[in-house]
């Protein structure tokens, strides 16, 4: 990225699209050797670059947390992981029923049992770029 350098709020370096962040990953791997990952910041739009990890804990949207576990398991139970996400009636708490309908119309997740119900990964592929980018920014 060239000219200013931007910080995000969340204070690593930002990158204000996808593509400019793997252009810069690509260039951290040839001069350092280091395999270098980019995501979206969980608190913005930004993109950052890691030489860390994956770190779960670090997923702070619904969207993002359940294509996570399902990526992980390979189903889950709706009821469960919205009672690990907050109190009935919360933001998140409600918040968890909406991913599971856009992941549903979007073909990533069949649903088993009606809501509230099971839902089984449908499209792995899609689930971790959902996991990257977020469920609002994710185009099949």
């Amino acid at each position: 990225m060239s000219g200013r350098r931007y910080n995000c709020g969340c204070g690593k370096r930002r990158f204000r699209d996808e593509a400019a962040a793997r252009e810069a990953a690509a260039a951290d791997e040839e001069a350092y050797g280091v395999a270098v990952a980019v995501y979206r910041c969980p608190g913005g739009l930004a993109w950052h670059l890691t030489a860390h990890g994956f770190i779960p804990e670090a997923l702070r949207s619904v969207g993002r947390r359940l294509a996570y576990e399902l990526v992980e398991h390979g189903s889950v139970e709706v009821a469960e992981f919205r009672t690990r996400m907050g109190r009935p009636g919360s933001r998140r708490w409600t918040r968890v029923e909406r991913c599971a309908e856009q992941m549903a119309a979007l073909g990533l997740v069949r649903r088993e049992g009606g809501p509230p119900g099971r839902l089984v990964a449908a499209d792995l592929p899609g689930l971790r770029r959902v996991v990257q980018a977020g469920l609002d920014a994710y185009r099949p």
